[in-house]
């Protein structure tokens, strides 16, 4: 451990996994971190015992059942824009179109299906500004991304709250939607189990910001990184593909997409999304702020500093990767996980919630994309980042793998 000073405060960057484990376990003395530029922007905070709560109320999104009673939508709705994207002959941003494909797969789960699609387009026009404040500089002047992003988390705001009273004026009247969602299990919960409006509008309309900001772009991210790692290890691509066509001869000839169980199958594919996870987090790190005084391995932390944890140097650890740097999937074949090791979602109470939905959706896209598409990178050298957004060609096969 040693001390710097990041985001206004003292912090205590920490890089040996039995720390981290410590830092990213605690539920008594450390809250989430974020600065306060990002909480502006976000704008929820919430007490230990307020996160415990909250954690509790949206654990269903772990659930197999939630996660089965939405596939078919995520199957079909990947599937037929992945073929929408090589009937254009022009280069696409295919960063910024994995965003627009997650954000639409995972709106669904966060508010319901009866929304149309004019609802969609402002929010995603919303939340990409909102997204946009968050990885610039906090200037908050007309020009810049910052400020623009201020403006667009108010307008989130008031989409969140005419939805609320919508949805609420719904269940009154005691109907449903089809399908379990996010917004109705926060309505469902308000001013119940704990303290009085803990569940305000406010609150409510804080928890869907966040959602909305973490729940898809770390899909499309993680989406365009393993496709890009794959083109560059034709070898490992192959292996990956061979897999799919596997999965394709044993499906009855009257299912036309992926089945729920058939995810399971992709063992190998699996290896590849740890394996972009691990080498894709050279900017991933977790942030807690002290809410009281503690010691920490015999040293004493104020109250009001934070812990920066970075993944970075536990995912480049020679000790535990042989050739960290090298992106390598088979690697997975031997590796022990063990605590610490391995942290792209976090770990402990405090870790993502939607990590097994984010791995669902990405091991969908890479089905088809294996099995039907190639993307031809117009520069190689670009960054895999807005403003380039990864402009790419965007190909269907000439003789897809199941003779269609």
């Amino acid at each position: 451990m040693y001390r710097a000073y990041i985001f206004g405060k003292p912090t205590i960057m920490v890089t040996k996994p039995e720390i981290i484990i410590k830092v990213l376990m605690d539920e008594e003395y450390l809250e989430r971190g974020l600065p306060n530029y990002m909480k502006k922007l976000i704008g929820l905070t919430t007490s230990i015992e307020e996160d415990k709560y909250f954690r509790r109320l949206t654990a269903p999104i772990k659930s197999h059942g939630l996660l089965s009673n939405y596939f078919d939508f995520i199957d079909k709705t990947m599937r037929t824009t992945l073929e929408k994207y090589a009937t254009t002959e022009e280069p696409i941003e295919f960063l910024h179109k994995m965003h627009r494909l997650a954000f639409e797969v995972f709106m669904r789960l966060l508010i319901g299906d009866e929304v149309n699609q004019e609802f969609f387009d402002q929010m995603f026009e919303e939340i990409t500004a909102v997204i946009s404040g968050v990885h610039n500089l906090p200037i908050n002047l007309p020009g810049f991304a910052f400020h623009k992003g201020l403006k667009a988390r108010k307008g989130l705001g008031r989409i969140f709250q005419k939805l609320i009273d919508e949805r609420r004026e719904t269940m009154k009247d005691g109907k449903s939607m089809p399908r379990a969602n996010i917004i109705d299990m926060l309505l469902s919960n308000t001013n119940q189990d704990y303290e009085a409006n803990i569940l305000s509008d406010k609150k409510i309309i804080e928890i869907l910001v966040l959602f909305s900001f973490a729940g898809f772009e770390p899909v499309a991210l993680m989406s365009v990184k393993a496709i890009l790692h794959l083109q560059k290890h034709p070898h490992f691509l192959e292996k990956a593909k061979e897999e799919q066509e596997e999965i394709l001869k044993r499906r009855a000839s009257s299912n036309v997409g992926l089945s729920f169980d058939e995810i399971r199958q992709m063992t190998f594919v699996s290896k590849v999304i740890n394996e972009t996870l691990r080498v894709a987090t050279d900017q991933t790190v977790f942030l807690r702020d002290t809410s009281t005084t503690f010691n920490i391995n015999g040293y004493t932390i104020p109250k009001g500093w934070k812990f920066f944890a970075v993944v970075w140097n536990i995912h480049m650890n020679p000790d535990v990767y042989v050739q960290p740097k090298e992106f390598n999937p088979s690697r997975w074949d031997d590796i022990e996980t063990k605590p610490g090791i391995f942290l792209p979602f976090s770990m402990g109470p405090k870790s993502c919630p939607g990590s097994n939905l984010a791995k669902l959706q990405i091991s969908v896209i890479l089905h088809y994309y294996l099995l039907h598409y190639r993307v031809e990178q117009i520069n190689p050298e670009a960054r895999c980042y807005p403003p380039e957004n990864c402009l790419v060609k965007f190909k269907k096969l000439s003789i897809s793998s199941d003779g269609n």
